[in-house]
């Protein structure tokens, strides 16, 4: 069997084996009478066709999609000093006493699964905002109408109403979990209707149903998804990555 060689595609070479190919515009091609100008626009159609990286949604196989692009806030805005977030190899990054704040997303979510992935240096402080509003400066009574809840992030001593895991304020964590400072920890926070769950590490910490709560029940079922900052001193640190949701119905 013929085998064609097709180059300019980056720094590789595709090879393609028999002398017909079906591509995306329906139409088969004999490569035998196949120009040299026209092979970098066959060669694109093939890449198109075949690698899942080019999918139109950009979801993982497992419904998921990304939040965090790895490269620049897009989709997100910051709500706060713009000193105060810096993003590297693509990781998120805020240090403490610049005032970034939060991040929010543009749009809100109203059922969904988050993962995020999170590392905090010691005596740290932040947290993941979930059914946010837009104004989080608020009083504790007015945030129960408002604004959603933060999955509180922190290795500090404190009870386990305010401790890494809880729906800060509003809902213990049992277990408690790990909380060891520069380490990477991953969230896995479920929203749907009143039900409320948290998996930190995959350790199930949180599982709430905010409709049985006279302080929560009020609470929105719909709005934004944050990042808090550094909310520390100078010398402490917050880091994100691989920040991805999965719309629920």
């Amino acid at each position: 069997m013929d085998s064609v060689r097709i180059g300019m595609i980056g720094k590789g070479t595709m090879y393609l084996s028999g002398l017909l190919c079906f591509l995306r515009d329906g139409a088969m091609h004999d490569l035998r009478r196949l120009t040299r100008r026209s092979l970098p626009t066959i060669a694109l159609g093939v890449v198109l066709t075949c690698s899942p990286c080019f999918s139109a949604d950009k979801k993982s196989e497992d419904g998921f999609v990304p939040l965090f692009n790895g490269k620049n806030f897009a989709g997100w805005m910051i709500m706060g000093k713009k000193a105060g977030w810096v993003i590297k190899d693509g990781v998120i990054h805020s240090d403490g006493g610049q005032g970034g704040n939060w991040l929010r997303t543009k749009r809100k979510y109203k059922n969904f699964i988050l993962k995020v992935e999170w590392k905090v240096s010691k005596g740290g402080n932040s947290g993941v905002f979930i059914r946010s509003g837009r104004d989080l400066a608020l009083s504790p009574v007015r945030q129960r109408l408002v604004t959603g809840y933060e999955v509180q992030i922190s290795n500090a001593r404190r009870d386990d109403s305010h401790c890494t895991g809880s729906l800060y304020g509003f809902v213990a964590v049992k277990p408690r979990p790990d909380e060891s400072p520069d380490k990477w920890h991953t969230f896995e926070i479920r929203c749907q209707g009143n039900h409320v769950t948290v998996k930190s590490d995959g350790l199930k910490c949180i599982d709430f149903d905010q409709s049985t709560n006279e302080a929560t029940r009020k609470k929105p079922l719909k709005g934004y998804i944050g990042l808090q900052d550094s909310h520390s001193p100078k010398g402490h640190y917050i880091e994100y990555r691989n920040v991805r949701i999965k719309a629920l119905k």
